[in-house]
């Protein structure tokens, strides 16, 4: 089994540099995908755990906490090219999903700041550039 350093380059173009243990990707490394797409950061066990930054050949990066392979706790993820560049959602993740408090901000400059549920708006402010407030969320219903 693979165990200590070492890469590994599957079938697929897919391509794992890092740590090794019990076979698996385990520490720090680096997955590089054939799509292009990039993951720096911890693993445990084969999958991303810890601190670590997701690149997409795009521009899109996301930097935060992972937990079994998904966006958990703090994150911040900016947009690169398309229709949201510029874009930036600041805050906490759940199995994936924006959950907890976070703030989306838009390249006009727009917020949506307060608390997330499940990758919905829930309960929340709406500001325009300057400051003031233009909507709401309320238990995931827009006000």
């Amino acid at each position: 089994k693979r165990h200590g350093q070492g890469t590994f380059i599957w079938v697929s173009g897919n391509k794992y540099m890092g740590e090794w243990k019990f076979g698996l990707e385990h520490g720090k490394g680096v997955l590089t995908y054939a799509s292009g797409t990039e993951y720096v950061g911890q693993f445990q066990f084969g999958e991303e755990h810890g601190q670590g930054t997701y690149t997409w050949p795009g521009g899109d990066q996301l930097t935060g906490e992972w937990q079994f392979g998904e966006e958990h706790g703090q994150c911040t993820y900016i947009f690169g090219k398309g229709e949201w560049q510029g874009d930036k959602y600041v805050g906490e993740y759940k199995n994936g999903l924006r959950h907890g408090q976070g703030t989306y901000t838009y390249s006009t400059g727009n917020k949506y700041s307060g608390e997330w549920k499940d990758g919905k708006p829930w309960n929340l402010t709406i500001a325009d550039k300057n400051g003031n407030i233009i909507g709401k969320f309320v238990n995931g219903g827009r006000k």
